[in-house]
């Protein structure tokens, strides 16, 4: 499990159970994203599915192409739950957040503070469509992610541990 170095955020700790159903809707698509990549299987049915039976059936290319730029071009190691996990990751607050800021903003650049711990500036500039992307998807679709501010003052201990790792992993 990852530590988070600071308690005192209540969205940190909540239970995947009692976030919105956008939140969740995106959390699983991000889950299952990881385990069929990690697994080398296709699950692009299901995913479509799923975001189809939710109203927001474009919603799966702008993840899949941001999903395939943090692990083409990421840096570091990303702590991506699996599908089944109850708790919620940093990094996974952290995706949110830039969806979540995305959202209400239309500004794509505006995610980048979020999604920095895991990108060098050129793919930040190529992770902006995407991104921006599944924000307005998401959001036409009556699905807002909630603002997370906090998660950029946070530190996991796997970040502390490898900060300086050059190598590109997604964890879970």
């Amino acid at each position: 499990m990852n530590r988070i170095s600071s308690t005192d955020h209540a969205g940190s700790a909540m239970a995947l159970s009692d976030f919105p159903f956008g939140e969740q809707l995106l959390l699983w698509g991000i889950r299952m994203w990881v385990r069929a990549y990690n697994d080398h299987a296709n699950i692009h049915s299901i995913l479509h599915n799923g975001f189809k039976l939710a109203g927001v059936p474009d919603a799966l290319g702008a993840l899949d192409a941001m999903m395939d730029i943090f692990a083409t071009a990421g840096r570091g190691v990303m702590d991506i739950r699996c599908p089944s996990c109850t708790e919620v990751s940093l990094d996974e607050h952290r995706i949110m957040g830039a969806i979540a800021v995305i959202q209400r903003t239309n500004q794509p650049s505006d995610g980048d503070v979020y999604l920095s711990y895991w990108m060098p500036p050129a793919a930040l500039r190529i992770l902006q469509g995407p991104t921006s992307q599944l924000a307005a998807i998401m959001k036409k679709g009556g699905l807002t992610i909630r603002a997370r501010p906090w998660a950029l003052n946070l530190h996991s201990d796997h970040e502390i541990a490898l900060s300086t790792s050059s190598e590109n992993r997604i964890l879970h």
